[in-house]
């Protein structure tokens, strides 16, 4: 194994042991368990350049951007919906003074 294997390993690892338990919390979520229970938040938190973003597309499956020195330079909130029945949609907002929807 090198280096370069760790990632793919991480995604092969996300996709067959944490991805049922967020499908699990998605599905709660449909049915209104979280009006009655809170149900988790992932935050991520760390220094520059430490793989938040990688964690982020990971967990989500979004590509982020990719760079050297400071890329995502905001805070970042992913709200997903696993639901197959929904158009892919986007929002971006900037302190509410920007918003564009992008559709797939």
């Amino acid at each position: 194994m090198s280096y370069e294997d760790g990632p793919r390993m991480f995604q092969d690892q996300l996709a067959e042991k944490v991805r049922p338990f967020i499908d699990l919390i998605d599905y709660m979520r449909s049915i209104g368990i979280d009006k009655e229970l809170p149900l988790p938040t992932i935050a991520v938190v760390g220094d520059q350049s430490s793989g938040k973003s990688s964690v982020l597309e990971t967990l989500s499956g979004v590509a982020l951007p990719r760079g050297t020195g400071i890329v995502t330079r905001c805070p970042l909130l992913l709200k997903l919906c696993n639901d197959r029945t929904v158009n892919w949609e986007a929002v971006i907002s900037y302190g509410g003074k920007f918003r564009y929807e992008f559709d797939e």
